[in-house]
């Protein structure tokens, strides 16, 4: 295999290995609109949030609350691979979606958040 071939190899693989994401993909695709159909404050619970978007990063607090994150991107790592980071760029393709649960587990409230 010839070396530009190689390297545009690695370079495809290293950027396809660059993808990252939380939960089932959902939120790649998800409107503010259908967001907000969604999620109800007040009344959709961890298991709603769980069924519609799958599993999240989860940070727990010692009152009982806790954040969900849902992120899809692209790594930092893709930033970091030459002439790749050219065409792709971490900051300039994410989306965030995180919700805020009461103790209970009822959503208080959520961001959607395009970078």
């Amino acid at each position: 295999m010839d070396k530009s071939l190689r390297l545009i190899a690695l370079l495809a693989l290293a950027a396809v290995a660059g993808c990252a994401s939380t939960g089932n993909g959902a939120v790649k695709t998800l409107t503010r609109e259908r967001a907000a159909s969604t999620i109800v404050i007040g009344s959709s619970t961890r298991a709603d949030i769980s069924a519609a978007f799958g599993a999240a990063e989860v940070t727990k607090f010692s009152n009982g609350y806790e954040v969900w994150l849902y992120q899809v991107g692209y790594s930092k790592a893709v930033d970091s691979v030459p002439y790749v980071n050219l065409l792709l760029s971490s900051a300039d393709n994410t989306r965030e979606l995180s919700i805020l649960f009461d103790q209970a587990g009822v959503v208080k409230k959520y961001q959607l958040m395009d970078q």
